[in-house]
């Protein structure tokens, strides 16, 4: 079986959709020849760290979703290859309970969902499901879901050590960027280190770069991004199609 998120369930649940999401989530994920960030002119009162932080805990407060585009770029170094998928992103806070849809359009239909305990990714062109179980991985879940959207910048400091880099420009936007090291040996033995630029005018990110363990990294970007608006259930359930079977392999 092809997996199409890397060579193993394990690359697959935490290198790939988790730090999509967060998934995101994934996984999560996120664009080199596209999405290099360039130096702004430098806003006249270039916050500090703290202040980003705050922002990040105020938005926090009051965060419930987000729907957006969604560009996610992998990046294998040794081969120089990269692997471009488009489509949209729905994150969803409620209850202490996330819930995360991404679907691809392009360059193949896919969809993976987040919710309840477990990473499902469909891929109609072979009409089939495969279900994750990440109970027994809940530790890393829960971190790697800290970068996604609605994190505070409290919660964000007790997981990675937190470098400040300043502002830079992400297709045309202002953004600050911040640079995280994981504390856990366990969400590092997955994520190298984290980068996020964020919105002054959200406090979210905009743009996400996983360095994984093993050099290659992961380039999300988001665009069209609307906060806090009621998502209908509909767009957290997969469009399965016709038969499709539906498989359980066995986590690492």
């Amino acid at each position: 079986m092809k997996y199409g998120y890397g060579n193993s369930p394990a690359g697959f649940i935490f290198t790939r959709v988790l730090a999509a999401f967060a998934l995101v989530l994934i996984l999560p994920a996120v664009f080199l020849a596209t999405t290099t960030a360039q130096e702004p002119s430098q806003p006249a009162n270039v916050p500090k760290l703290e202040d980003v932080l705050a922002g990040m805990d105020k938005s926090a407060a009051g965060f419930t979703s987000v729907a957006a585009n969604l560009e996610y770029t992998k990046v294998t170094v040794i081969v120089n290859d990269r692997f471009t998928q488009t489509g949209k992103i729905f994150f969803e806070k409620s209850g202490g309970k996330t819930r995360v849809m991404i679907g691809f359009t392009q360059p193949a239909e896919k969809y993976v969902l987040f919710a309840n305990g477990k990473v499902n990714l469909y891929q109609p062109k072979i009409a089939e499901v495969d279900e994750y179980e990440l109970s027994q991985r809940q530790d890393l879940v829960e971190q790697f879901l800290l970068l996604g959207f609605g994190t505070s910048g409290a919660e964000l400091q007790k997981a990675y050590q937190i470098s400040w880099k300043g502002a830079e420009s992400v297709a045309g936007q202002l953004s600050y960027l911040l640079d995280l090291t994981p504390k856990s040996p366990k969400v590092a033995a997955q994520l190298q280190r984290i980068q996020l630029w964020i919105s002054p005018q959200s406090w979210e990110p905009i743009q996400q770069k996983f360095f994984e363990a093993g050099g290659d990294y992961v380039i999300s970007r988001y665009s069209n991004m609307k906060l806090n608006s009621k998502i209908p259930d509909k767009e957290f359930r997969l469009p399965l199609r016709g038969k499709v079977r539906t498989v359980k392999p066995q986590a690492p």
